[in-house]
């Protein structure tokens, strides 16, 4: 698997997206949820909400940064919209978890990018469309 996750799914994820997201990585990932979010790009003011309306919640600040990312809360338009190929990435950069990178990365291949379809229309039976 290459050092960017080239081979990774880059179908764009949306806010339908958010519990199947955070179930993949708050085990891992939610006790470095500020150096995650740094590698979502979400930016520093908003990090600095998240923390204090969350507390000391390491959980709670994940979902909350995963909800701001997934609805495009960040410069988007620069870094790209969410997908799973930017999962992996801030997974192993800001989370530290190389070997979720990688389970993701199998999860989700470049063979499985369809159009603008979110992961919910995959597992749910329906059809939900990012914008």
């Amino acid at each position: 698997m290459a050092q960017i996750f080239e081979d990774v799914c880059s179908k764009v994820l949306c806010i339908e997206d958010l519990n199947f997201v955070y179930d993949k990585v708050k085990l891992r990932i939610a006790a470095r949820w500020k150096d995650f979010a740094n590698s979502l790009y979400i930016r520093p003011a908003t990090i600095d909400i998240i923390e204090a309306n969350c507390g000391s919640s390491c959980e709670s600040c994940l979902r909350k940064v995963l909800e701001h990312w997934l609805k495009k809360d960040y410069n988007y338009e620069f870094f790209g919209s969410p997908c799973w190929r930017r999962v992996c990435v801030a997974v192993k950069g800001g989370g530290g978890d190389p070997a979720l990178a990688e389970d993701i990365a199998r999860e989700h291949p470049l063979s499985a990018s369809i159009g603008g379809e979110s992961t919910k229309g995959k597992f749910y039976g329906e059809i939900m469309m990012c914008n």
